[in-house]
């Protein structure tokens, strides 16, 4: 009997029939644009979306069912408070009061950190960067550093703040949706906070606390100063000065939508969308700037994955896959399952995309619940797959690093170096907080 139950298994987790085998190979093809870069990502997601129609592995009806996730309206709408917020001027002159205040380049480098990481944690990265980026300039420049000293550390915090919060990354919100259509509730504005400040504290114990203790990944060097070009002045230098009216709507706008989200009193795709009408209404925002900042690929892409997710479930075909993998699974003690699940999506995140490893691996982490391999928290599995999608500071392949990069001139070598590092330990801490939270 064990041995026929055993064959069942195998043959399950053999592709069964051609529209799984179909849509393994769109998938496939859409990630191998995503590594490559030779094919725009979003129009061969979308491509693989309408052949998938066409071969009525889903119908019409179904098929764009992704371009209405409360997710992807969420997403552009932080993309356009981003811009309402560097529009304001909100934060202008905050980088100036740092380094008024703190005469040694080490100080100044955690306190931007720092503050690049809580920025993040409430807008899009790449807008918390544009916001610090100039002062990091600034104040390199001032210390006689290069400027990759400021450089590598904004970068990674950009990236880890994002964590923090529901709305910080793109990936938290994607996690959040799968909790939704899986038990009827998201995820709340903090709750990722516990993993999130592990995450951010793995980034400080390397960057910072080592150098205390003797290794120093960051070292003082005279600046050898590169020419910016022209293009790439502009778009970072263009600093907003503050807006008293518009910085004061802001705040008193923004300040409640989060408390009332992070509480579950609204949805945050109501609470966003309102806040950026009330913005365009007021004069926050100009409704053309608010326009040019939703990111179109990004929101075509998100939303034909999306589409191409839930047909591998309805085919069968991601349930194909778990069941492949639970004897493994069912093996592992949770905190080891919950630690290979970061791992994994760290890995998906440094050489594809954040979006992309939250898309591919929450469903799965979903699905091991639902047929029985995990006995625990399957939250804790979702919280695992959001932390490790916050996890691509490893390879320099992100919107912000490359905007820092860019922009500040810092050699790959170390933020590759230093990267490994802050993602393995992070791995591990927010294993640690996720087991204990969640389990």
């Amino acid at each position: 009997m064990q041995l026929r139950e055993n064959r069942e298994v195998v043959t399950i987790a053999i592709v069964e029939n051609w529209e799984q085998a179909t849509t393994w190979l769109v998938l496939l093809i859409v990630l191998y644009s995503v590594v490559s870069g030779k094919i725009r990502y979003e129009l061969t997601a979308f491509g693989g979306l309408l052949l998938l129609g066409i071969l009525e592995i889903r119908m019409p009806e179904q098929l764009f069912a992704g371009f209405a996730s409360p997710a992807l309206f969420t997403i552009a709408a932080v993309l356009v408070m981003s811009s309402g917020i560097v529009e304001s001027g909100l934060l202008s002159g905050f980088g100036k009061g740092i380094a008024t205040r703190m005469k040694k380049y080490p100080n100044q480098v955690f306190a931007l950190f720092i503050t690049t990481a809580l920025i993040s944690a409430f807008m899009n990265n790449v807008g918390a960067i544009g916001i610090v980026l100039p002062t990091a300039k600034r104040m390199a420049q001032r210390a006689k550093v290069h400027q990759s000293s400021f450089g590598i550390p904004i970068a990674y915090a950009s990236i880890l703040g994002g964590s923090l919060t529901l709305i910080g990354t793109a990936s938290n919100l994607i996690v959040s949706t799968y909790r939704m259509n899986a038990f009827n509730q998201p995820f709340t504005m903090f709750d990722f906070s516990f993993h999130g400040l592990a995450l951010i504290l793995s980034g400080v114990f390397v960057l910072f606390i080592c150098r205390i203790c003797g290794l120093r990944p960051l070292k003082k060097t005279e600046e050898n100063t590169k020419i910016i070009s022209v293009e790439a002045d502009q778009v970072i230098e263009a600093a907003t000065p503050r807006n008293r009216t518009k910085s004061l709507i802001v705040i008193f706008t923004l300040v409640p939508i989060v408390v009332l989200t992070s509480i579950r009193l609204i949805h945050p795709a109501i609470a966003f969308g309102l806040v950026t009408l009330i913005w365009i209404f007021l004069g926050v925002l100009p409704y053309q700037k608010a326009v040019d900042h939703i990111n179109i690929p990004i929101i075509l892409f998100l939303g034909s994955m999306f589409g191409i997710s839930a047909s591998l479930e309805e085919t069968g075909a991601l349930a194909a896959a778990v069941n492949m993998v639970i004897p493994l699974f069912s093996r592992l003690p949770p905190f080891w399952m919950i630690l290979l699940f970061v791992f994994v999506t760290a890995m998906f995140a440094n050489i594809l995309d954040n979006s992309v490893a939250a898309l591919l691996l929450a469903p799965v982490a979903v699905m091991l619940w639902r047929t029985g391999a995990i006995t625990f928290n399957p939250d804790a599995l979702l919280m695992a797959v959001a932390a490790g999608a916050s996890l691509g500071v490893v390879l320099p392949s992100h919107q912000a690093t490359m905007v820092v990069m860019d922009s500040m001139n810092f050699p790959r070598k170390s933020f590759i170096a230093l990267g490994a590092v802050i993602a393995l330990c992070a791995c591990f801490f927010a294993t640690v907080v996720i087991y204990i939270r969640w389990c």
